[in-house]
């Protein structure tokens, strides 16, 4: 790290925080102020306590979480709506719905905490009120019924996390292979891998759409990978911009090029950090039109170091842009093709599959399939 990294005199804030630890009489008290130390810098460098948050962070990472099976939609930010549901979870034993909205978490409004405040107390036991609209309600007509409301008490268990989510999707005799990737965790790769393959084996797929919304993120070197299996070797990955100012070319090496039909990505608001590598690697190497919104903005990368007490750091080392110098950090990337589904038309997965009569409903991906439909495999009409 630089002396003055971030424009601040870098050691001697160190300093005075090491300090201010030694006064206190806690290690939550400790913890606190290294968070403090941490937030000068960028918002992304953050310490992950030992215990819940630490082995959250290495579970996803390894693809096995221990969660109550719900996922928040993107928008809107004033309000908490279920987008996700995983099958055989607490919240789907218990009835729970996507496009349910969650009116209290533990007897709180939710308007009482920001929305990440709320999605980090969803990782743990929680007694939810939740609203659920039947069609009549959710016309807004003149004295439709108020939505009806209903409580669960949601207990976390061990969920294996499915990175890579696929299906066939058929249209006028044509097939287009969806595949959808979760997060980036180390087996990632292979399962994208595995899924291209039956796709084009098993279904004859002539297209394909990744579909990488509501992606946060995850390894980058899982990133890189699922890469190297659509790009070719000297394609551009990245741009790597360091504190000094220097930057460092990223480009494709050991590629296996698996897709030469025509490709389309799917991004939203949610879509961050190796998602946008990924995606802006795809769109200015290989020209894949990108389709949905504007990205989330999340372009640095992060080394991990584990502490000795089990906490976990997270140190923003480098900011990145895309192959054709565009900037991703605070930026985002715009879409080829602007498309905006319903809240209500979230996604639900089931068991690491979804029935195809439900994706084709996503009017993104219907938009995806018009653009496949006028696209030409590589190489030919050249």
């Amino acid at each position: 790290m630089e002396p003055d990294f971030d424009h601040q005199k870098w050691s001697n804030k160190l300093q005075e925080s090491i300090n201010e630890t030694y006064k206190t009489s806690s290690a939550d008290d400790a913890y606190k102020v290294t968070d403090r130390m941490l937030a000068t810098l960028d918002p992304f460098t953050r310490l992950l306590r030992p215990g819940r948050q630490a082995a959250a962070f290495q579970d996803t990472t390894e693809g096995q979480i221990k969660a109550i099976g719900l996922q928040l939609a993107s928008p809107p930010e004033n309000r908490l709506q279920v987008g996700l549901v995983l099958n055989d979870s607490p919240a789907h034993s218990a009835g729970v719905q996507p496009g349910d909205e969650i009116l209290e978490i533990n007897g709180l409004n939710v308007q009482s905490k920001s929305k990440k405040d709320w999605a980090e107390e969803l990782k743990q036991e929680a007694d939810l009120k939740l609203a659920r609209q039947s069609d009549t309600q959710a016309s807004g007509l003149p004295g439709s019924p108020q939505p009806e409301s209903y409580s669960v008490h949601l207990v976390p268990v061990p969920i294996e996390v499915h990175p890579v989510q696929y299906s066939a999707l058929r249209q006028n005799g044509k097939v287009t292979g969806y595949v959808r990737i979760v997060v980036f965790s180390q087996n990632a790769a292979a399962d994208v891998q595995n899924a291209i393959q039956e796709l084009m084996t098993r279904d004859g797929a002539s297209a394909f759409i990744l579909d990488l919304r509501d992606n946060s993120g995850g390894i980058v070197g899982s990133g890189y990978s699922i890469a190297q299996l659509l790009l070719s070797d000297g394609d551009g990955f990245c741009i790597v911009k360091f504190g000094t100012g220097e930057e460092e070319v990223v480009k494709m090496q050991d590629t296996r090029h698996l897709v030469s039909q025509p490709l389309v990505v799917l991004v939203n608001g949610g879509t961050a950090s190796t998602s946008e590598l990924l995606a802006g690697a795809l769109h200015d190497a290989a020209g894949v039109p990108l389709v949905g919104e504007k990205t989330f903005g999340k372009g640095v990368t992060q080394r991990v170091v584990p502490l000795s007490d089990g906490s976990v750091l997270l140190v923003s080392t480098a900011s990145y842009m895309t192959p054709n110098h565009m900037p991703v950090h605070k930026v985002g990337l715009q879409p080829d093709l602007a498309c905006v589904p319903e809240v209500t038309q979230a996604e639900y997965w089931v068991a690491g599959s979804r029935d195809s009569e439900d994706l084709s409903q996503d009017p993104c991906i219907q938009m995806a399939q018009d653009k496949l439909s006028s696209m030409q495999p590589k190489g030919e009409g050249q």
